[in-house]
């Protein structure tokens, strides 16, 4: 069985505006005790921008935007998956 194809560029900008519009991508940060300065840093945005983007005062254009829900599925992946190691 292949993996499935890695999402396109479109396809990462369209989940980061939903993961923002619905205010998932700020649960998703904060559940994983992360400030907006750290996301920001591993994206190579301002902390700022993210900001904005969580407020909905402004929506994500670039590639940091796919690099923000690639990021942000990563966590809620972590996060979802059952705990390993111990019995």
């Amino acid at each position: 069985m292949s993996s499935p194809p890695s999402p396109t560029s479109v396809e990462r900008l369209i989940q980061a505006r939903a993961l923002l519009a619905s205010g998932e991508a700020r649960r998703i940060r904060l559940a994983a005790g992360l400030s907006v300065g750290q996301v920001a840093a591993d994206i190579g945005v301002s902390a700022s921008a993210i900001q904005r983007w969580e407020r909905g005062e402004r929506v994500p254009r670039t590639r940091a935007a796919g690099d923000y829900a690639e990021l942000l599925v990563r966590l809620r992946n972590t996060m979802e998956a059952p705990w390993r190691g111990a019995d």
